[in-house]
Order: structure tokens, then C-alpha cells, then sequence
């Protein structure tokens, strides 16, 4: 079900803004497109400002305005430790989305228990809260796969598992003509790390690699 009225939305005023993150958001928006009836998304860092579209993708937001577009029945959650990006978050988006407040490891098995209890499927699981130190991925990276860990008891076999901050590096030497050369193959990194190297191992699809990661399949049923 192609909603039209979110893409008129997105084409115009959101794809022009989300530079680098514009390729995976409308791939995750069009895979939403393919599931009927009402959603449920969740997600981990709240949207922190009013217009910072390239810098941090605004994703509550989006979401937001995708489930406010011809979705009746759906609903978001959206989890951040920041007491006052969550009170801004608040203000920008509407009751379909509930915001959080505290871990989101701790927040999201009780959102997970709660979801199960009303038999509501998560059809999107985005990552991204704890700030990625490029020098220093690995508190992130763990941190993520911890979330996953804490709401996998309320994913399915076609929940859409996405990380954010997660680009592909491979390593690299120079040649005698100082010309780059592969040496390894290219892998997810940064937030993404550890959930792409769990997916890998239990044959999840990676349905997408950008900026951000999407995987279906985590869940086996």
C-alpha cells in the first residue's frame, strides 16, 4: 500500500534536506509500503532538534509523518536517555508516538513485553542512540546489539532492523605507484558492527547498506 500522501511529503520537503541518510530512509519508508494494515516502530534516540535534518535525519519526525499519513492504528515509540531531548521530542510529533525516558536497553524489553502482551508486531526497529566515537566504536557498537537483545522477543522474521551510523569501511594499502589497493572485503561498521556481524551469522538479509544498515530475517519466524 503506496502512501501517497507521505511521499508527496517526503519528495518535497524531507528527501532534499537528509543528505547522506536520504537513500536508506526512503528504502526503509518503501518496505513499510509493502505491509498492510496498522505499524508499529520503534525506535532508540529521539529526534533532538527541530530542523536538524542532514545532521542527525530527524527520524522521529519521518516516522511520525509516515504513520500520520493513511495508517490508522499505528503507533511509534521512541526511547533516549536525554530528559530534555525527550520533553523537545514531545512538542514535535504527534500522540501516535510515545516517548521514553532512560535506558533504552531497560525501556526496550518493556516495551517488547508490552507489545507482546497486545500482540503487536515491531515492523521497524531503528538504532541510534549512544553517540558514535569514531575512534572508539566498540561502546556503541555493543550497545546496540544490547537493544536488540532486550526487544528480539517482539521482532519477527519480516521486522525491518536498522542501524544508524553504520557505513561500510574495509581495509586498505597503498601500492608502489601510491595507488589504493583492497586488501578485505567491505563490512558494516561503526553502531552497526556487532548487530551486523550477529545477522551475518545467522543468516539474516541485509537488505541495504548506506549510512544507515537494514537487515529482515533477524527473527526466525
Amino acid at each position: 500500500m503506496k502512501n501517497q500522501a507521505f511521499w508527496q511529503w517526503f519528495d518535497g520537503f524531507a528527501a532534499p534536506r537528509l543528505s547522506i541518510r536520504e537513500i536508506s530512509f526512503r528504502k526503509i519508508c518503501t518496505y513499510l509500503d509493502t505491509i498492510d494494515g496498522p505499524l508499529t516502530i520503534v525506535e532508540t534516540g529521539c529526534a533532538r532538534s527541530s530542523d536538524n535534518w542532514a545532521g542527525d535525519g530527524q527520524s522521529t519526525l519521518l516516522f511520525d509523518q509516515y504513520l500520520g499519513h493513511g495508517r490508522e492504528g499505528s503507533i511509534g515509540h521512541t526511547v533516549d536517555l536525554d530528559p530534555k531531548a525527550t520533553e523537545l521530542c514531545r512538542a514535535l510529533v504527534s500522540r501516535r508516538f510515545e516517548v521514553h525516558t532512560g535506558d533504552s536497553v531497560k525501556v526496550l524489553a518493556e516495551i517488547g513485553r508490552a507489545l507482546k502482551a497486545q500482540q503487536r508486531t515491531v515492523y521497524l526497529l531503528y538504532l541510534d542512540s549512544y553517540d558514535l566515537d569514531w575512534n572508539n566504536p566498540t561502546p556503541s557498537a555493543v550497545h546496540h546489539l544490547k537493544e536488540l537483545v532486550s526487544i528480539i522477543g517482539a521482532v519477527r522474521a519480516n521486522t525491518l532492523v536498522v542501524v544508524d551510523d553504520a557505513p561500510l569501511v574495509c581495509q586498505l594499502v597503498s601500492d608502489v605507484n601510491n595507488q589504493l589497493q583492497v586488501i578485505s572485503q567491505p563490512a558494516v561498521a561503526g553502531k552497526g558492527t556487532y548487530v551486523a556481524q550477529y545477522a551475518q551469522q545467522i543468516g539474516a538479509s541485509l537488505l541495504f547498506s548506506h549510512y544507515q544498515a537494514g537487515w529482515t530475517g533477524i527473527a526466525a519466524t
